[in-house]
């Protein structure tokens, strides 16, 4: 065989390893009960928590498998330092360049599955996406590792998040627009610049 051949075949090998097993950066943990949530019902959370958006109850009550479970916290923890998350957020989730993870004000929502989604999918100004670097198990336990710093929503609280942010509280820029023309509408005192 020639060693362009075995060179060939070399690369064909790794590639089909490669192929055989996705990273599985939280370790062995499985989602309890059925499993993760349907990817289609993590799609239709709607982003932030924007006054009078639909959004769909069924996503937005969805649970985090994970919840609660020790191992899994443990595990979101180890995959929160590896994944450099730490960098943006502190090692203690109190934000550096990054948000605070601890308190309760979130700008694109604070129940499990809007934390999902903003880990999946990433947001403007400097949040990665990390929807194809890893697998849901694996961001569901990063959720519950977040969950674990105290300053999440519980889903019973989701309709809360429907409802919105009220004015002058944190929110997304993008959203701040529609807040602020139905905040300061005829009639309506204006609450004031909204906290940084």
């Amino acid at each position: 065989m020639s060693s362009r051949a075995r060179s060939i075949a070399l690369a064909l090998a790794l590639l089909s390893l490669s192929a055989c097993d996705s990273f599985q950066g939280g370790g062995a943990t499985k989602a309890p009960g059925n499993g993760t949530p349907d990817a289609a019902v993590v799609a239709s959370t709607p982003l932030g928590q924007i006054a009078g958006s639909p959004g769909s109850v069924v996503a937005l009550s969805t649970p985090n498998p994970y919840e609660g479970n020790p191992q899994a916290v443990a595990q979101g923890k180890q995959l929160f330092l590896r994944m450099n998350c730490a960098g943006c957020h502190a090692y203690d989730g109190t934000g550096n360049m990054g948000p605070d993870l601890t308190d309760t004000e979130w700008r694109y929502g604070g129940l499990p599955v809007q934390i999902y989604k903003t880990i999946q999918d990433g947001r403007p100004q400097g949040m990665p996406a990390w929807g194809k670097a890893l697998p849901a198990d694996d961001i569901w336990k990063l959720v519950a590792f977040i969950e674990s710093l105290g300053g999440t929503m519980a889903v019973k609280d989701y309709a809360t998040a429907r409802q919105g942010d009220q004015p002058g509280e944190r929110i997304a820029p993008e959203a701040q627009a529609q807040v602020d023309v139905t905040a300061t509408g005829p009639g309506i005192p204006d609450s004031g610049p909204s906290k940084p």
